[in-house]
């Protein structure tokens, strides 16, 4: 807090002396003394008149400035989102609960909250997700803050309350996305269109895992099948690190079914094929421009990746070396042996 040094440069801008300045606001000058050193605050009930006397605001006062405060929020905001990006979880922890504190009125931070915490602290983000969704004006905040506080309910053993605020969320049709597709035009509409896209490739990806122990093993494999070939639909080539990932996963989702039923042969098949997926993925520049009719208007910078300087080979070697459930049966087999020294190359 600089409010001492701001007293001090605001009383020499009206050249009066500390007695003078603790004259016109009802202290004593040895109190303004203390405040300038940094060894006491002033009371807050005289904020407004020190600041009134000045000729400033309380927050210039206090040397929180709108710009500067919005300037250092935004950057939080943006850190947030890398660490979550990046599944970088203590560090993202760490950062909202300095910053909840450091700006404790800012719903932004507050839903942020909800979402870093829900799993750790249920019950006070359920505290602080009530509070944004009671006060805040902010449909894009209160929108975040709710659905984070439907899992710190889940969380804190309410599973009742959670599905109740679930379904009061607003359906496809009436989200920003499906919106949007009927109002946007020109190179906007596309770049909307095409990032939906995207979206939608995910969504199939992350809900066929929802669903997949409901199936016998070959439909297990059909239904990973039918998710690369999304990917293979909206991206047509392999130059998306993105769908590089995605296909790897579904290839190893495949490998690793086909083990478990006995079927090696096929195991070694889909493991070849999780391997090419990497390679093809390492092999990627940083910025990557993809030519593919449904995303051509995007240029994928891989800093966005899960992991930043994402090395897809270290991560399938690593769950080939300690994933014993799959391949703990195969690690003599030539064909193991070679793949995973491709993966290491």
């Amino acid at each position: 807090m600089n409010i001492g040094e701001n007293i001090k440069k605001y009383r020499k801008e009206k050249d009066i002396t500390q007695e003078m300045l603790a004259d016109r606001i009802g202290v004593t000058f040895q109190a303004i003394s203390k405040w300038e050193r940094g060894d006491s605050f002033p009371d807050i009930t005289l904020l407004p008149a020190l600041a009134n006397y000045f000729g400033v605001t309380v927050d210039e006062l206090l040397g929180c400035k709108e710009d500067s405060v919005e300037q250092d929020i935004q950057l939080i905001l943006e850190k947030l989102a890398m660490f979550e990006t990046h599944y970088q979880g203590d560090e993202m922890r760490r950062l909202v609960q300095k910053s909840v504190k450091k700006y404790p009125g800012d719903f932004r931070l507050m839903a942020w909250f909800v979402y870093a915490w829900n799993n750790v602290d249920p019950e006070k983000c359920i505290e602080i997700g009530e509070y944004v969704l009671k006060n805040c004006t902010q449909d894009e905040w209160r929108m975040f803050a709710k659905r984070n506080l439907i899992y710190a309910y889940q969380n804190s053993g309410n599973t009742d309350k959670a599905i109740k605020l679930a379904k009061d969320l607003p359906g496809y049709y009436d989200t920003a996305q499906d919106v949007l597709t009927n109002l946007l035009d020109g190179e906007e509409l596309k770049k909307h269109i095409q990032h939906k896209c995207m979206d939608l490739a995910y969504e199939f990806w992350y809900d066929i895992r929802k669903i997949m122990r409901f199936y016998p093993a070959e439909q297990q494999i059909e239904l990973f099948k039918k998710s690369n070939a999304v990917y293979d639909a909206i991206y047509e080539n392999n130059k998306m690190p993105v769908t590089l990932t995605r296909k790897m996963r579904n290839f190893q989702g495949m490998a690793e079914v086909s083990l478990k039923a006995g079927k090696m042969e096929e195991g070694f098949m889909y493991m070849t094929k999780a391997v090419e997926c990497c390679e093809l993925h390492d092999s990627l520049p940083e910025i990557v421009e993809v030519d593919s009719l449904l995303f051509n208007a995007h240029p994928y910078n891989r800093k966005w990746e899960y992991k930043e300087n994402l090395i897809l080979s270290e991560e399938l070697a690593h769950d080939f070396e300690t994933e014993d459930e799959f391949y703990g049966a195969i690690r003599e087999k030539k064909e193991y042996v070679d793949l995973l020294n491709r993966l290491k190359s």
